[in-house]
């Protein structure tokens, strides 16, 4: 992972997503690219009886935007350099999320914020659902509390056979070879046909990656829970996942283990669809 896409933003959590994509540009010795996103005026597009007509109006604001993204630029630019990592800006116009998925073509990672269970930022997370579900790579979801992000750390991958789950163990082959450890589990397993657990293992060794599998039962809890609650028992720094293997809308619906460890989740999670 040498390309990290980030999201530049100034909202509450900004300072945990680039502290956690900081260590993983240190810990992969990669290459910082910082996305700015200016959105597009909502009026424009208007009847000509509306804001449309005013082309000065429309000028103002885009100036403005400008002004605002160069103050923040600045701002970030000084920061990095005293960080000492390689990083470069990019700046496009729309909506954060289609932003993040246009330029994910040339990107090996992307770094957002977990929306957490305070929902405090509702935009933040529609984007990263957009991202996790249409982007052509994984993002790592950062805790909106979390001071770093331990990569050193074991690495915990939530198995299930499904290409989700796939993607997201295939994506994140140059993270798992430089962890402590790493760990399969499984979650009230009923039977993965061809893929089981063990192919997983098989997969990984083929990249020189040693893995220990892991069966949980949740019992009268959920597979979040169980996930979370196996993640501090085995000292998980990160954990791997497929993210919405169902559809987003029947997950707002009905829930599912992808909702649920973005809002409860204390562990950055690597999500692949």
């Amino acid at each position: 992972m040498k390309s990290i896409l980030l999201h530049v933003a100034e909202d509450a959590h900004f300072e945990s997503r680039l502290q956690g994509a900081l260590d993983l540009v240190r810990f992969t010795g990669g290459h910082l690219e910082c996305l700015q996103t200016r959105r597009v005026p909502g009026f424009l597009g208007a009847d000509a009886g509306g804001f449309a007509g005013s082309a000065a109006m429309v000028v103002q604001l885009m100036e403005d935007e400008a002004r605002l993204a160069e103050a923040e630029r600045q701002k970030l630019t000084a920061r990095l350099q005293g960080e000492g990592v390689p990083f470069s800006f990019v700046e496009a116009m729309g909506e954060p999320g289609q932003t993040l998925v246009d330029r994910s073509l040339l990107a090996d990672v992307i770094v957002m914020t977990q929306p957490g269970a305070s929902g405090s930022d509702r935009d933040l997370a529609q984007a990263l659902a957009a991202v996790v579900t249409h982007a052509d790579a994984p993002v790592l979801a950062v805790p909106e509390t979390a001071k770093r992000v331990e990569l050193e750390k074991p690495v915990l991958v939530a198995w299930k056979p499904t290409k989700e789950a796939a993607h997201a163990v295939k994506r994140s082959v140059t993270l798992l070879k430089k962890a402590a450890r790493v760990d399969i589990v499984t979650i009230d397993p009923t039977g993965s046909g061809d893929f089981p657990p063990l192919a997983v293992a098989s997969y990984l060794s083929r990249h020189g990656i040693k893995a220990e599998l892991h069966e949980r039962t949740a019992g009268g809890g959920s597979t979040s829970d169980t996930l979370l609650a196996t993640a501090r028992e085995l000292g998980s720094g990160l954990l791997v996942m497929g993210g919405y293997g169902r559809s987003r809308a029947m997950e707002f619906l009905l829930g599912g283990v992808t909702r649920r460890l973005l809002s409860a989740s204390d562990v950055p999670l690597l999500m692949a669809h």
